[in-house]
């Protein structure tokens, strides 16, 4: 018998995308959720520097958020618009975190590490489902802070940080018969997530989005990073409990803002 299929539909740029986003979505709801989990419920954390880390970073979100609000009614953006740049001037990318802090500084830094995605995963999280209620939703909506902590918590790289923060807490450790599994799970998280961000990376559209990326760029890449070594230093964080958050402050956004925006 002879195939009725074109040669060209399984090779085509449509199916390419589709198999990209298919890998995206698996790296953001299994694998990666089982890299925070392993590396969290297994660190060892200093937790005399944790709520030092915790308010650097949190506070330095919030900051940088609020100075979205202004280029509003300043750049006349529609509320679309501006949910894109209110997310991108805050959320940062954890594969790109974790890569880095893994590959340059090895396990020393996995505490601080933990203790920055903890509070970046739950902070960010919370801020882009509020802001998508307030500014795309009704009031009503946006003043129940059950809907927005509800919503929140949905996000499989939140509970990834809970569940291993109470592991760790209670010192369980991994478990015997899934633990193994979820390791061999985190082993690909690294490669297929960093895959996944680069087959996603258009430079051409930049030019399309210039004044919304001019601005999140901006308030994201030099505000936030400035704010949180500034904070930290306060604070009296130094080495690797200083180094992380601003590592993770300084990130670009990460993509999966569309993913949960849709």
């Amino acid at each position: 018998m002879h195939s009725t299929v074109s040669p060209g539909v399984f090779n085509g740029p449509h199916c390419e995308d589709e198999f990209w986003r298919s890998v995206e979505r698996l790296t953001f709801s299994g694998l990666f959720p089982s890299l925070l989990f392993v590396k969290i419920s297994a660190a060892d954390i200093d937790w005399s520097n944790s709520f030092p880390i915790a308010s650097a970073i949190i506070i330095s979100i919030l900051l940088t958020a609020a100075a979205t609000v202004p280029f509003r009614r300043l750049l006349g953006f529609n509320p679309e618009q501006f949910v894109a740049v209110f997310q991108g001037a805050f959320r940062s990318n954890a594969c790109v975190g974790i890569a880095i802090t893994l590959s340059v500084f090895g396990d020393n830094a996995t505490g601080a590490m933990a203790v920055t995605l903890l509070s970046v995963g739950v902070t960010i999280n919370f801020l882009g489902v509020w802001g998508h209620l307030h500014w795309l939703g009704n009031e009503e909506r946006s003043r129940g802070w059950r809907n927005i902590a509800i919503g929140s918590l949905k996000n499989p790289l939140v509970q990834a940080c809970f569940v291993g923060a109470l592991f760790h807490v209670a010192g369980w450790g991994l478990p015997p018969i899934i633990g193994p599994t979820l390791e061999l799970q985190s082993n690909a998280a690294l490669p297929m997530g960093l895959m996944a961000e680069g087959s996603g990376l258009k430079l051409s559209s930049i030019k399309a989005a210039s004044a919304t990326a001019a601005v999140s760029c901006g308030l994201k890449l030099l505000l936030l990073p400035l704010v949180t070594f500034g904070l930290g230093t306060m604070l009296g964080l130094e080495g690797y409990a200083l180094i992380v958050p601003v590592i993770f402050a300084g990130l670009p956004t990460s993509s999966t803002s569309y993913v949960v925006s849709r």
